[in-house]
C-alpha cells in the first residue's frame, strides 16, 4: 500500500512538470504572434517594418504572383509591431542574424511609417535608450531554432502551461471568433469580427489611441538614429538583392494623426529611396479600396489584395529590369 502512494504521488508530482516540459514542444503558430518567427531557417526574402507588414502583408500572395511570372520566390514576414521592431540597432541585428548571409537575388520588402521612425528621447550615460533592446528581438539571439527554448523560457509573455490550453481550446473548437494565427511564412493572420458597429468601435479607440498616446508628448519626435537604421538595412538588403520601401493604407482619420505628426513623412521617404536607387510604393491615399479590422491595419482580405498589387509591381519591375539587361547586351 506504502509503494503504491508512493507511485501514486511521485506521478502527480510529476505530472505538471511533464506537461511544463512538453509544452516546449508542442508550441506553434496558435502560441503567440510572434514565436514561428523565431523558429523558422534563415531566409532569402524578407518582408520587415511594423504589425502593419505583419498583418497586411501576405507572402503567399506576392510568391503566386511571382511564380506566375517565372520567378519562383518564397518571401517571409518578419514584421512585428511597433513596439518590438521600430527600426534601430536591434532590430537591424535581428534582421541580419535572420538573413541567409549567401542570399542572392532576393526581393526586399521594407515598409515603413512614421511611428516606426519616432522615438520618445530618453538617455543614460548620455547614450540614447532604445525600449526595444529590452524586449524579444533585443534579448533573443537565435532566430532560428526549433523549438526556441530561449523564446519560450524568457520571452513568452504567458504561463508555459498556456501552450496545452491554446492547443486544447482548438482541439475542443472553443477558440472563439477572434483568434490569432501565426503562419510559417510569417504572415499573422487576424480573425475578428467585421460586423461594421464592432469595426467602428475599434476605429474609434486606434484614433483615441495615437491622439492621446504620441502627438501631445514633447519628447516624442522623428529620431535622425531611427532614420540612419532604416538607410542601414536598406544598404544591407542591397547587398544581397532588390529593395522595395513600401507604404501600408490606413483610415482616412488615421492617416490625418499622422499628416499633422510628420507632414514631411513621404518627402523623407522619397529622398531615402531617391538616395538608395529603390523604388516607393506608396499606398496611404487608397484607404478608401481597403477594409481595416480598427483603423490601422488591413483586414486579411485587404491585406492579400495589396501583397498582390506589391506583387505585381515588383514583378513588372523584374520584367522591365531583365528586357533591359537583354537589350543592353545587344
Amino acid at each position: 500500500m506504502k509503494k503504491k502512494f508512493i507511485k501514486r504521488g511521485t506521478l502527480f508530482l510529476l505530472l505538471p512538470f511533464l506537461l511544463l516540459a512538453s509544452s516546449l514542444f508542442i508550441a506553434d503558430g496558435r502560441t503567440d504572434p510572434y514565436y514561428i518567427r523565431f523558429t523558422t531557417p534563415k531566409q532569402n526574402n524578407m518582408i520587415v517594418g511594423s504589425s502593419r507588414a505583419a498583418q497586411g502583408i501576405l507572402p503567399s500572395a506576392i510568391d503566386s504572383i511571382l511564380n506566375k511570372g517565372g520567378y519562383h520566390t518564397t518571401m517571409f514576414n518578419y514584421a512585428f509591431t511597433i513596439n518590438q521592431s521600430p527600426y534601430g540597432p536591434t532590430y537591424y541585428e535581428s534582421i541580419k542574424n535572420k538573413l541567409n548571409e549567401n542570399a542572392k537575388n532576393g526581393i526586399f520588402i521594407v515598409t515603413v511609417d512614421p511611428w516606426t521612425l519616432y522615438l520618445k528621447e530618453e538617455k543614460e550615460n548620455n547614450k540614447i535608450i532604445f525600449p526595444e533592446d529590452n524586449l524579444s528581438l533585443g534579448k533573443i539571439k537565435c532566430v532560428d531554432c526549433h523549438p526556441n527554448f530561449d523564446y519560450l523560457l524568457y520571452s513568452y509573455s504567458s504561463p508555459l502551461l498556456m501552450i496545452w490550453m491554446t492547443k486544447l481550446l482548438r482541439i475542443l473548437n472553443l477558440e472563439g471568433k477572434e483568434s490569432l494565427y501565426l503562419h510559417n511564412d510569417g504572415w499573422l493572420e487576424v480573425s475578428v469580427g467585421m460586423d461594421s458597429t464592432e469595426v467602428q468601435k475599434r476605429i474609434r479607440k486606434k484614433i483615441k489611441d495615437l491622439e492621446n498616446e504620441y502627438p501631445s508628448a514633447p519628447d516624442f519626435h522623428l529620431s535622425s538614429d531611427r532614420i540612419y537604421y532604416l538607410n542601414k538595412i536598406i544598404e544591407f538588403f542591397r547587398k544581397h538583392g532588390e529593395v522595395f520601401l513600401v507604404r501600408i493604407p490606413v483610415h482616412e482619420k488615421i492617416k490625418d494623426i499622422e499628416n499633422k505628426v510628420c507632414p514631411q513623412f513621404d518627402s523623407l521617404m522619397n529622398d531615402i529611396a531617391r538616395k538608395n536607387s529603390v523604388d516607393y510604393l506608396n499606398f496611404i491615399n487608397d484607404s478608401t479600396i481597403y477594409e481595416f479590422t480598427d483603423g490601422n491595419h488591413l483586414y486579411k482580405d485587404s491585406g492579400h489584395k495589396l501583397s498582390e498589387k506589391i506583387g505585381e509591381f515588383i514583378l513588372n519591375k523584374q520584367l522591365q529590369d531583365n528586357f533591359e539587361e537583354t537589350m543592353g547586351s545587344f
